[in-house]
């Protein structure tokens, strides 16, 4: 198949979507990924990247072509503006760079949902058939993010995301908890098929002597719990930060920080004015690889949400990638994401939002001890392999868009 990858996120921004272009390709497909001129989760443009430099691209065999962009920046103006050029910039690409069409596309949507509309517009010239992955359900993501109030307004955005919604052929969702989510504007259930997210296979398990590069960066003493991915407002670092200082008295206790985001300034603040600044270890951004090599010299890894009604719905990347490792894991999170990790046996969940909580289950698995902590991580990578392997979730997609291509947009 030609597949039309969309999506406002792509190399060399670290996404899902790489991987699943990458298998595609394996699988004897063509991809031709339209996506944003890098500049996720900082905010600009990465380094030799712009309007004018590298829009045209060949990444180990995918052409990228990337729309015109207005970097997401640190203002929910930049990001409102980033959210409303991609679908017109993308469009307009497409019908340069993709005069055939293709034979199918796959938007991949984490936020925002106006991706879809670069994808209804190809199908519009072209009559390419259109898949969605959804990782947010919208609107409720943008009234969140955005902060959004107005009757008026959040009305317009309901009525807009439904009639989204049911010009795809086929809704992929990455959690069982989506569904009724999506069937309320109004799609079948049999255009509704489930696609969590795996890991590339780079993510297996790694002791710390197989990753003795990385043993600088990380304490080599006392308990190291790593939080890894994006830092933004909706991973909860005030919840962190709290229940870091709750076990202020663990002078043992590192917090190894992995990653970057808008919000990342200010956590390092509020640690600062916590007066644990020489408790957090604040890495920055690495890229994706690397990252089994840092969780090697981890005890437990982190996985945090806000207690907000649709977090509750999904399951964070990052909970697949921690299990590909074999890894413990403690989880603050509601709702399906927790439901996981208790499920798994993989380690803690508690309510989202309660550093109480949050401490309390740092020192469980403390007080565990290390025969404990290996067997979580064992349950760890079985449940993954149970549920997650790249070769169930990335053939279940191949068969979608196939379907798709071919007019079988029933489940």
């Amino acid at each position: 198949m030609r597949i039309a990858l969309i999506s406002q996120y792509f190399f060399p921004e670290q996404f899902s979507n790489n991987a699943i272009a990458r298998e595609m390709l394996r699988r004897g497909h063509e991809v031709h990924a339209i996506s944003c001129v890098p500049n996720y989760p900082a905010g600009q443009f990465f380094p030799g990247y712009s309007n004018t430099e590298q829009r045209e691209q060949n990444w180990e065999g995918v052409q990228i072509s990337r729309a015109f962009t207005v970097a997401r920046g640190k203002t929910a103006f930049s990001l409102i503006a980033n959210y409303l050029t991609y679908p017109v910039a993308a469009s307009w690409t497409m019908f340069r760079r993709l005069r055939h069409g293709a034979d199918v596309s796959f938007v991949s949507m984490p936020s925002p949902l106006f991706q879809a509309l670069a994808g209804i517009a190809l199908r519009w010239r072209t009559g390419t058939p259109c898949v969605y992955w959804v990782q947010d359900i919208w609107p409720e993501s943008a009234t969140y993010t955005l902060g959004l109030r107005n009757r008026f307004i959040v009305g317009m955005l309901n009525r807009l995301c439904g009639w989204i919604y049911r010009r795809a052929d086929i809704i992929m969702i990455q959690s069982a908890a989506f569904h009724d989510m999506i069937a309320r504007f109004g799609v079948s259930s049999d255009r509704i098929r489930i696609l969590p997210n795996t890991a590339p296979e780079t993510y297996r398990p790694l002791t710390p002597a197989q990753a003795p590069e990385f043993s600088s960066k990380i304490p080599q003493d006392g308990f190291r719990i790593m939080f890894a991915g994006n830092i933004g407002e909706s991973q909860d670092f005030d919840t962190i930060i709290a229940a870091a200082a709750l076990l202020r008295e663990r002078d043992d206790l590192h917090w190894i920080i992995v990653g970057s985001g808008r919000d990342e300034e200010r956590a390092k603040r509020l640690a600062l004015e916590n007066g644990l600044a020489d408790r957090f270890h604040f890495l920055g951004r690495f890229p994706e690889e690397t990252m089994p090599s840092f969780f090697a010299h981890a005890d437990a890894m982190l996985v945090s949400l806000k207690s907000i009604p649709i977090f509750a719905l999904t399951v964070p990347y990052k909970i697949q990638c921690y299990m590909a490792c074999g890894k413990p894991i403690i989880a603050s999170l509601d709702g399906e994401g927790g439901r996981i990790v208790n499920e798994s046996g993989s380690g803690f969940a508690v309510p989202a939002t309660q550093p109480q909580a949050l401490a309390t289950a740092i020192v469980d698995m403390i007080d565990a001890g290390p025969a404990a902590r290996s067997a979580y991580a064992a349950n760890a990578r079985r449940y993954f392999d149970d549920h997650y392997t790249a070769e169930k979730i990335y053939g279940d997609l191949e068969r979608a868009l196939a379907d798709a291509a071919r007019g079988r947009t029933h489940g």
